[in-house]
């Protein structure tokens, strides 16, 4: 294994083992687990072994071991051995052969160049981390680097406890195709993915850059980006997200729009039916709360959203809308006074019907 010229091993949070010499330049190698998952087809060695540290111990040994899988006993469970395979690709070499296995464990290597990252005391560094990664021993920040992506922002949030907004790497579907995204780490307790991203400049424009897959949620710093019903219903699929935030402001008419779906049967409803898993118009009223920037008339008069349709219609008013382009067309609304609006009329709107557009305007929507 390459960089591998280790003698003591610590263990540090979030499932990563760092073995690490005793020089004060040392060679390091860092070891990633995951649960409930294995790498199929690229096994070397199988032994038997009492526990995860026995197999790391035999993986060391073997100068082609890349990675390992350890299985839970499969007959004469009183002897208490775990299956240990030892292999030589990684996940990300294999990404293709990384598969689901409940009750098993992967654990795969992660190159760390070799630094001094020994601390001779709390304010004087003998050496620095590499980009990328953090702490005394220099362990993987989660979503920092493709080579080591978060399922998503809610999961970078909880396992390595960023608290830093901007640009981090998830992979939803654990496939090795990780892809850059927007993260919002400090609003309500963080973990926010930005799925929607308009922001207005000096030459005002009402071209959107309509996104047909959640893939392409990347474009959020073209400041133009918003998501199409089929693209969020293909996100949900894969991360079953719990919660919806929209966020608005238009500085011409000094309001701000900005609400989080209730953690409810309520705001639930409205998670499934901006997703596309429902055509059933959500309650708007009890389906959201407030944040505390948020002073708008809209937010205000749940009640009253969609009224003055009439006919077939009728029966939408103090609901969600009911458009195709559900997130950016009329997702709320309060017929000729208040809309969250980016199709229908030039200016956009945000809590106003028609005011003028001023650079910096925005329209923002995150689930977590």
């Amino acid at each position: 294994m390459a960089c591998f010229c280790a003698t003591n091993l610590f263990l540090v949070s979030f499932g990563i083992f760092l073995w690490a010499g005793e020089a004060a330049g040392f060679c390091a190698s860092v070891f990633e687990t995951q649960q409930d998952h294995t790498l199929l087809g690229q096994v070397i060695e199988t032994v038997n072994v009492t526990d995860e540290f026995e197999c790391h111990r035999k993986c060391i040994q073997n100068n082609t071991c890349k990675s390992f899988n350890v299985h839970p006993p499969k007959s004469n469970p009183m002897k208490n051995l775990k299956t240990c395979e030892i292999n030589n690709q990684t996940r990300q070499t294999k990404p293709k052969q990384y598969k689901r296995k409940i009750g098993s464990s992967y654990h795969g290597s992660v190159e760390v160049s070799c630094v001094n990252i020994m601390e001779t005391n709390s304010k004087k560094k003998s050496g620095r981390c590499h980009p990328g990664y953090s702490g005394k021993q220099c362990t993987v920040k989660k979503g920092s680097s493709p080579d080591f992506p978060g399922l998503s922002c809610k999961d970078i949030r909880k396992f390595s406890n960023a608290q830093k907004n901007g640009e981090y790497w998830i992979d939803p579907k654990d496939t090795g195709h990780p892809f850059k995204v927007y993260c919002d780490m400090t609003t309500d307790g963080g973990g926010w993915l930005l799925v929607m991203n308009v922001i207005t400049g000096s030459s005002h424009y009402n071209q959107l850059s309509v996104m047909t897959s959640y893939r392409g949620i990347s474009d959020y710093h073209s400041n133009k980006m918003v998501i199409t019903t089929s693209a969020l219903k293909e996100l949900y699929g894969d991360l079953h997200f719990q919660q919806i935030r929209f966020h608005c402001r238009k500085h011409g008419v000094g309001r701000t729009f900005h609400v989080v779906t209730s953690a409810n049967s309520s705001g639930n409803a409205v998670v499934q039916y901006f997703s596309g898993l429902t055509d059933a118009f959500p309650d708007s009223c009890g389906s959201y709360v407030t944040m505390k920037d948020d002073d708008s008339e809209l937010s205000k008069r749940c009640s009253e959203w969609n009224h003055g349709k009439s006919g077939k219609w009728s029966r939408s008013v103090g609901r969600w809308n009911s458009t195709v382009q559900r997130l950016y067309n009329h997702a709320a609304w309060v017929s000729g006074h208040h809309h969250w609006d980016l199709v229908m009329r030039n200016p956009f709107e945000c809590d106003d019907m028609g005011a003028s557009l001023s650079s910096g305007d925005f329209w923002k929507v995150f689930v977590r």
